[in-house]
């Protein structure tokens, strides 16, 4: 009689596809048995989920399938539908799998040959279209710059305390979820596993307890944030304890918990945005949310494709012969800085302060740089980001941003007119409650955000500072233009908005100016554009694919006249093979005082619970030393190092062999969070703790 044994081991290879993850982020485990896969919505919302329409190619802009993807499947994404879809979707797909692995068990044990190969089948099919909807969820994560996190349990336990590590972990990927969710629905995918000794009940039940565990504090953390559940239990080992060591059990006590953006359903066409509605600006493709907000606290708001009159009409007072009026067609959306980038910002990713007003403040603009000092400022932030999209705006962009939809000298009234009887030519009523010139300013430029901003969102257009744009300076044509990018080359850059020193006629948003890319002057600074939120993509290697082994028939009964068996059904769908496991644990939020190095009170219990984990296994320590950007880099790379130099005298006092830990400081460079709040620096302020040493050696 054929054994079950002979199928199940290509079946479970599969079970730890959807779990690869690097140190780069959270760790996770590695599932290597039976899944019972449940899909559950909060009972407090309903479920937008859609009906799955048949598959289209998506629109341009929005999300693809995976490279070398053969798809899309029946089952795929496809236009119309949504996030919660496609949670759905692979939740019911790979629950599909999981029965149909059930009744493999069965029919092996009943030698049942076609019945076993035709669950086979039925198992490639619905575990390829998880898989494939898993992928889809993974790169909405990475557009959306959403995130995971993995939150582990001790043996047996299905319990995160209150303000626990863990706890704080969860509080602050809730916090940053909330902050940039822009009044969506946010879509959470929960994956819970056990890898405990007992029983498989006993493995069920606290696998399920795990992936509600979270569940209560998310609720009561996002109250007043529409959310939806859908649910992933994993059963753990199937090996006997025997067999299996405890440190490998370990690995998969934990909970990974996956946070995604409703934004509105994929379109295979242009769709007209919902927070677009009424605002004349027409419509886009795809969907793009409306504001942004990266890692250093600058703020970007969309700017949908669309057509305006670029230069001044020949009855706007105190025109220049050189705002010829022709018609420009922007054919792609951007996303543009509210504000003028800040020094605070500056500093954030140069590590130096270049403005000449540096009284002013570190929210006031950064001035005083060229052209190529932003541009080397723009290829250190698009390092930092993991991108190659930041940039500056074109002359056209920005004049098109600045008018907002409208068509006077500014975008809130026209120029003061020469004629009346009282008329002062440095003075604009309009132009005193949006920007910074001559007449308000005192000589010297403000925080920017303090004046009211126009029509769609962006401050200080008009005055201030000047603004770089991107394009050499070139004459106006006379005929209508599509994507102007300016000259091919030049000798002057074109710059933009006027200055806290300039009369209102050089802060109208049809007014150009250029200057030499190689001068300096604390009256020009500049604001950046963004093509893409797309981060560069990583190429992941899945494993070979491997067929399951095939099942045997029974030896025919020895009669003589028996009749030939029929042939078995062809080789079935080759399975992939088993997935990596997590290489290294990270443990992040060592957090110390301003300006300090010495492990407060409150980070010994953390580092007391950091002992026991890393006297269970003997991998490498490497302890990251990180700081805020207060003070210059050389010396937060050295109190970075000193903060690092502490928590390793701190390990090695807790018995921690020193030749297991390496230190590296990386100052201010890598901060995880704002610097441009005091909460965020304080959290900046951290040593993280790498371990490295769990590969899977087998």
């Amino acid at each position: 009689m054929t054994s079950a044994r002979l199928i199940f081991p290509a079946i479970f290879a599969l079970t730890g596809l959807f779990f690869l993850s690097g140190c780069s982020t959270f760790p996770t485990g590695k599932e290597s048995d039976n899944r019972v896969v449940q899909r559950e919505t909060h009972a407090s919302y309903q479920n937008a989920s859609a009906t799955s329409p048949a598959p289209a190619t998506m629109a341009p802009g929005t999300l693809s399938y995976p490279a070398g993807s053969s798809y899309p499947p029946a089952s795929s994404p496809a236009a119309g539908q949504n996030v919660s879809a496609t949670a759905e979707r692979f939740a019911t797909s790979y629950n599909q799998a999981m029965q149909d692995k059930e009744e493999l068990s069965m029919a092996a044990a009943a030698n049942d040959l076609a019945r076993s190969q035709q669950l086979i089948r039925s198992y490639n099919r619905n575990m390829n279209d998880s898989k494939n909807s898993f992928q889809l969820l993974q790169e909405i994560i990475e557009n959306q710059g959403t995130g995971d996190i993995t939150l582990f349990f001790p043996v047996n336990s299905a319990e995160i305390p209150e303000n626990s590590f863990q706890y704080n972990r969860l509080i602050r990927y809730l916090d940053s979820l909330e902050r940039n969710n822009q009044g969506r629905k946010i879509v959470f995918v929960i994956m819970g596993s056990a890898s405990a000794t007992g029983e498989e009940t006993h493995n069920k039940i606290l696998s399920r307890n795990r992936a509600n565990a979270p569940i209560p504090i998310i609720d009561h953390y996002l109250v007043n944030v529409p959310h939806t559940y859908h649910k992933v239990y994993g059963i753990g080992e199937s090996q006997s304890p025997q067999e299996t060591t405890d440190d490998v059990h370990q690995r998969y006590q934990f909970v990974r918990i996956m946070g995604l953006y409703e934004d509105a359903p994929f379109s295979a066409g242009h769709t007209a945005s919902p927070f677009l509605a009424g605002t004349g600006m027409g419509n886009m493709q795809g969907y793009y949310p409306r504001e942004f907000i990266n890692a250093f606290g600058m703020k970007f708001i969309w700017v949908p494709a669309g057509s305006f009159l670029m230069g001044s009409p020949e009855t706007e007072v105190r025109r220049d012969k050189n705002e010829i009026q022709h018609q420009v067609t922007l054919t792609r959306g951007f996303y543009l800085q509210a504000t003028e980038t800040t020094q605070q910002q500056w500093i954030a990713v140069m590590g130096s302060n270049p403005a000449h007003f540096k009284n002013c403040g570190m929210d006031c603009p950064v001035e005083n740089v060229r052209y190529s000092d932003v541009v080397t400022f723009l290829e250190r932030l698009n390092d930092l980001e993991n991108t190659t999209h930041y940039r500056l705006p074109t002359e056209a962009e920005w004049e098109y941003a600045a008018r907002a939809g409208t068509t006077s000298a500014f975008f809130n009234g026209p120029m003061v007119d020469e004629t009346a009887e009282k008329w002062d030519f440095s003075y604009n009523p309009y132009l005193d409650s949006v920007g910074w010139y001559f007449r308000n300013s005192d000589q010297a430029p403000h925080r920017v955000g303090l004046k009211a901003p126009n029509p769609w969102g962006f401050y200080d257009m008009h005055g201030n500072v000047w603004e770089w744009c991107s394009d050499w300076q070139r004459p106006y044509p006379f005929h209508p233009e599509i994507d102007p990018q300016g000259a091919e080359s030049g000798e002057s850059k074109i710059r933009r908005g006027g200055s806290w020193a300039h009369y209102p006629e050089y802060c109208r948003s049809a007014y150009r100016s250029w200057f030499d890319p190689e001068d300096r002057n604390p009256e020009v600074g500049f604001r950046l554009a963004l093509t893409s939120l797309e981060k560069k993509r990583v190429a992941v290697k899945l494993p070979e694919p491997e067929p399951p082994a095939p099942v045997q028939p029974p030896p025919p009964a020895p009669k003589p006249k028996a009749k030939p068996r029929p042939k078995p059904d062809p080789e079935p769908i080759p399975m992939p093979g088993p997935a990596e496991v997590t290489h290294c644990i990270l443990i992040r939020d060592i957090t110390f005082d301003l300006d300090s190095a010495v492990i407060n009170h409150r980070m010994k219990p953390l580092l007391d619970r950091a002992v026991e984990i890393l006297e269970k296994y003997d991998g490498k320590i490497e302890l990251h030393g990180h700081t805020c950007s207060l003070a210059p880099k050389a010396y937060n790379m050295d109190l970075g190092l000193r903060r690092a130099q502490s928590v390793k005298n701190y390990l090695i006092k807790q018995g921690i062999a020193e030749s297991r830990i390496s230190i590296k400081s990386f100052g201010e460079e890598s901060p995880k969070f704002t610097n441009m709040t005091e909460s965020g620096r304080s959290l900046n302020r951290r040593v993280e703790i790498l371990v490295h040493g769990f590969m899977d050696e087998e």
